[in-house]
């Protein structure tokens, strides 16, 4: 992995240059070209039957009985394959070895849903612990898969690498659990994520990582159910750091993730449109590459992101985009109508803490942003409609502040600070919707802002 400037959080504003390494730096990447652009098969029989089709089976076995493994190489070739099953109540602690997983899945769904293939498959109320320890596969297979209520995996001090389509590193699902920590992971394939959930949802608990991904629709995290991240280093070259499918939960705390594709974060639903997924970020930094991605993406969904003492770097200016939108199953662009007639309009709540932001946030199709800075935040930027008929509204407290940077047309704005001092117009003005009752405290006046810009009703 490139080197990354970071923040140090014991120097407030001091910046240093550090190179972070990940398994790619060490790995023949070339060897696994080839395996690198296969693509997972989501369209023959709808990626397979959503019911386990056949036990899930490896060479080294553990069925309610307990086990230690330690200083060993563990290997296998072969199809629809797990290299350590760990199942019926077992309990496995795995040290200082090397886990070695080749051979292909022939149904996505069995590995998205049960951990067919998986180099580890944990299930069924089990527990194990991986410590100091290598698992590498290719042909697409998940690196550690923890399945079912009361399963529960810990790693530490482990690398992960993959190769192949649908290679995540972590991967929880039925109620699933993983806690890792002082992690290092890459994977080359696509739709192959660092720390993945999947239906039913599955728990994620990631500190101290490096996580890197290159293929495309491969993000840092991958959320159903909750996934949270703290002290984690993430670089996805063609994917969000995060996809959050559903009324999902994600929080991030010193984190420093960059995005090269779709946004910053994505969050969706891939069926109809849900409520209550919720985002967020804290002591944290997100960039964006591309010229056309915001930090913060949200279509067919209903969602809530907090943003307390982070940084949002974008090359294109955008911090947050509400679409009536989704993903295609390649995950690599968006779709609308034209896709599924049922999308609906996303409603996007974000509130900024202790943050100072440059960007802007533009609504399209219908949708809704509400943007919010409180606790000393500070915005330079403007709200704005993409296409069709959208719903914008801003809100600030006394301690934070907004510069304008053109004209803006707000369902709601709401301003603790009465006499708008905390507002920066630079000539430009805000236009409110005098219909609101939100804007009742404006009493439909038109008046002039710091700055040379106005308050006017429309």
């Amino acid at each position: 992995m490139a080197s990354i400037r970071l923040l140090l959080a014991c120097l407030p504003l001091a910046l240093a240059t550090i190179t972070v390494l990940d398994p790619s730096d060490y790995a023949d990447l070339a060897a696994d070209a080839t395996d690198n652009t296969l693509e997972a098969d989501y369209t023959t029989d709808n990626s397979g039957p959503q019911y386990l089709l056949y036990n899930i089976t490896g060479p080294y076995y553990y069925s309610d009985e307990d086990g230690e493994i330690d200083h060993q190489t563990l290997t296998v070739d072969a199809n629809d394959t797990s290299v350590l099953v760990v199942t019926e109540g077992s309990a496995v602690n795995v040290s200082y070895t090397d886990v070695i997983k080749k051979g292909y899945s022939t149904w996505l769904n069995q590995a998205s849903f049960f951990g067919v293939n998986a180099a580890i498959n944990v299930a069924n109320a089990s527990t194990t612990y991986i410590d100091h320890s290598n698992i590498t596969v290719h042909n697409g297979a998940a690196n550690i898969y923890a399945y079912g209520t009361g399963t529960t995996v810990y790693v530490s001090n482990t690398d992960l690498y993959s190769s192949g389509p649908v290679s995540h590193g972590l991967y929880a699902a039925g109620n699933g659990t993983v806690y890792a920590s002082n992690l290092r992971h890459y994977s080359g394939g696509k739709r192959s994520s660092s720390f993945s959930g999947d239906s039913p949802g599955g728990y994620i608990y990631v500190t101290d990582a490096v996580a890197h991904t290159a293929g495309v629709g491969s993000a840092i995290f991958y959320t159903l159910g909750d996934s949270y991240g703290k002290d984690v280093i993430g670089k996805s070259e063609n994917g969000p750091s995060l996809f959050s499918d559903g009324a999902q939960s994600s929080v991030f705390e010193n984190v420093d993730f960059t995005a090269g594709l779709l946004a910053g974060t994505v969050m969706f639903s891939s069926s109809t449109r849900s409520s209550g997924a919720s985002l967020s970020f804290s002591n944290s930094r997100l960039t964006t590459l591309g010229e056309d991605m915001a930090a913060l993406w949200f279509g067919n969904l209903i969602a809530s992101a907090t943003l307390h003492a982070t940084e949002l770097n974008t090359t294109s200016g955008i911090l947050v985009i509400a679409n009536a939108s989704q993903i295609t199953q390649s995950f690599d662009h968006f779709v609308g109508w034209e896709e599924n007639s049922s999308i609906q309009p996303a409603q996007a709540t974000v509130t900024v803490t202790e943050s100072t932001l440059s960007g802007d946030i533009v609504a399209y199709n219908g949708s809704s942003i509400s943007w919010s800075l409180a606790e000393y935040s500070s915005w330079t930027g403007t709200a704005s409609t993409g296409r069709g008929t959208a719903y914008l509204a801003v809100a600030l407290d006394k301690t934070s502040t907004w510069t304008l940077t053109k004209n803006v047309y707000l369902q709601n704005f709401t301003n603790a600070d009465t006499t708008n001092s905390n507002i920066a117009s630079q000539g430009y003005s805000i236009y409110y919707n005098a219909s609101s009752s939100a804007n009742a405290w404006i009493k439909s006046a038109n008046t002039t802002l710091p700055g040379g810009g106005s308050l006017q009703s429309y």
